[in-house]
């Protein structure tokens, strides 16, 4: 699903407090998901929030690139042909240095027992789709330490 981005025109109500404002360290983020315009417009986003990107289109791609990109951050879709997202967390979770990695379930269902299943395929966390840029980074703030260590 797509992303939506709406550019907000600061005003006094919605500047961003100092917290809000403070930079993220730059990080190497893989974008999985099957929606091809999806992907590329939520890499583009990461792109312009600083952060060096990786692309993948379904599963088996997902394990491929990761083994390769190294990447400290994941956003991975759930439903995709091939080999789905959940499968894909596990055989992310056993490359070497794949313990380490935020992985980050994207998902349409949001149900207590699909965030089950994404915790017991070893995601980190579970946004519901569609997202907007205030979640996003709501993630690189909660794991910043983490990201900041890999």
């Amino acid at each position: 699903m797509p992303l939506a981005v709406q550019p907000a025109i600061p005003t006094r109500e919605t500047d961003p407090s100092p917290d809000e404002d403070t930079p993220l360290e730059r990080s190497r983020v893989l974008v999985v998901e099957d929606g091809r315009n999806a992907a590329d417009i939520l890499a583009m986003f990461f792109q312009m929030e600083g952060h060096e990107v990786s692309v993948a289109y379904d599963g088996v791609e997902a394990v491929d690139v990761s083994a390769v990109f190294r990447p400290q951050i994941i956003f991975l879709d759930i439903g995709m042909p091939r080999m789905d997202g959940l499968e894909a967390a596990r055989r992310i979770r056993r490359q070497p240095g794949g313990r380490e990695i935020v992985i980050v379930a994207l998902s349409g269902l949001d149900q207590d027992e699909d965030k089950k299943h994404c915790a017991e395929a070893g995601f980190d966390c579970h946004l519901a789709k569609p997202v907007c840029p205030t979640e996003l980074r709501a993630v690189f703030k909660r794991f910043q330490e983490r990201l900041a260590r890999l």
